[in-house]
C-alpha cells in the first residue's frame, strides 16, 4: 500500500520530466498512476474520474506540450462531478421568492476589503479608500479585530481555516458573512482602481447580486460559466450567502482535500448563485492585468492609458 508521500514524489518526478522536455516519459508515468488503488490520496475525483492532483498534472503536461484541445478539456473538467455540489444549491419556494425580491433591491454604497495576517495591508486599500471617498461610497477595511468584534470568529469554518493559516479560505468565508449582514461591494486586495473619474455605478446597475465571469469555462453543472468571487456586489440578506455558509461544513467534510476554489471559492459560489438570478458585470469590467509585484510605476502607466478609455474599473495587481 502506498502513502501520500509516495504519490507526492511520483507527481514531482513527472513534473521534473516535463520540465526537462521528456514529455513521453512524463505521460507514461502519469498514466501508470491512473489505476492506483490509493489514488484518493491524490485528491478528490474530478468529472473525468481522475484524482484532482493527477488531473492537474495532466493539464500541466498538455500546456507544456502545446496541446490546445487537451488543455481546454482538462481545464473544463478540473472540477468535481456536478452532483457533488448540486445538493447544496436547493432553494425553497420562499427562498426563491426572496432571491427575486433581492434582485430588485439596491446594493448599499459600501466597499468592503479584508486583510488578515501579520503583513501590512497593501497600497491598494488606501487607493480604494480614497476612491470611495471621492465617489460617495463608504469604505471598510476589515482586520482580525474588526472581524472578531462582528462575530465572524464564531463561524467554525472561518476559525478552522484561520487556525490552519489558510488565509484565502478564511477570507472567502468572511466575505460572505459581511455581504449577508451588510450588503455592499466586496473587493479582494489584489484589485486596484483603474480610474478615478467614475466608479462602480457607471458600470453596474447596483441592484441584486452581481459578479463577473472567469475566462476559463468549467463544468459547473449550471453551465460553463465560472463566477469569480473576488468581486461581488449584493444587497444585505441575499439568500445565496446564507446558503453558502450553511453548505461549507458539509462540503469540507465530504471533500477534505479539495482546494479552496472548489469548497469555499468560485466553484461553490457559482453553483449556488446560478440557482437563482444574477447580473454579470460587463466583459471589460477588468480593465487590465499586471504581473504579481510589478512596479507601481507600471500601474500608474496603465491608469494613464485607461483614463481616456471607456473600459473597466479594475486592475488586477498583486503588490505583495
Amino acid at each position: 500500500m502506498s502513502d501520500k508521500k509516495y504519490y507526492d514524489a511520483e507527481l514531482d518526478k513527472a513534473r521534473q520530466l516535463q520540465n526537462d522536455g521528456r514529455y513521453g516519459e512524463a505521460n507514461a508515468l502519469l498514466l501508470s498512476l491512473v489505476a492506483a488503488k490509493d489514488a484518493h490520496l491524490m485528491g478528490e475525483r474530478t468529472v473525468l474520474g481522475l484524482p484532482r492532483r493527477l488531473h492537474a498534472a495532466r493539464l500541466r503536461l498538455a500546456k507544456a506540450e502545446g496541446d490546445l484541445v487537451a488543455r481546454v478539456g482538462y481545464q473544463y473538467t478540473l472540477v468535481p462531478p456536478p452532483q457533488a455540489l448540486a445538493k447544496y444549491a436547493r432553494f425553497s419556494a420562499e427562498e426563491r421568492r426572496m432571491i427575486n425580491l433581492k434582485s430588485r433591491e439596491d446594493v448599499p454604497r459600501l466597499i468592503h476589503q479584508i486583510w488578515i495576517g501579520e503583513k501590512a495591508p497593501p497600497v491598494s486599500v488606501k487607493a480604494w479608500a480614497a476612491h470611495a471617498a471621492t465617489h460617495g461610497y463608504d469604505y471598510r477595511l476589515w482586520r482580525e479585530d474588526d472581524l472578531e468584534r462582528e462575530g465572524v470568529f464564531s463561524n467554525s469554518i472561518f476559525n478552522r481555516m484561520l487556525g490552519e493559516g489558510d488565509y484565502p479560505g478564511a477570507v472567502d468565508v468572511a466575505r460572505y458573512i459581511l455581504l449577508e449582514r451588510f450588503g455592499g461591494i466586496y473587493l479582494d486586495c489584489d484589485w486596484y482602481p483603474a480610474r478615478d473619474d467614475v466608479s462602480f455605478d457607471s458600470f453596474l446597475p447596483l441592484a441584486g447580486l452581481t459578479a463577473f465571469d472567469e475566462k476559463t469555462p468549467r463544468d459547473t453543472g449550471q453551465g460553463s460559466t465560472l463566477l469569480a468571487n473576488s468581486f461581488i456586489a449584493a444587497p444585505a440578506g441575499h439568500p445565496v450567502f446564507r446558503k453558502m455558509l450553511q453548505a461549507f461544513p458539509g462540503v469540507i467534510e465530504e471533500m477534505p482535500r479539495a482546494p479552496a476554489w472548489w469548497s469555499t471559492g468560485p466553484l461553490i459560489f457559482t453553483v449556488i448563485a446560478r440557482a437563482g438570478s444574477i447580473s454579470l458585470a460587463p466583459a471589460a469590467f477588468v480593465a487590465a492585468s499586471l504581473p504579481d509585484r510589478a512596479p507601481f510605476e507600471e500601474v500608474e502607466e496603465v491608469r494613464q492609458k485607461l483614463a481616456a478609455d471607456a473600459g473597466g474599473i479594475l486592475i488586477a495587481w498583486k503588490s505583495w
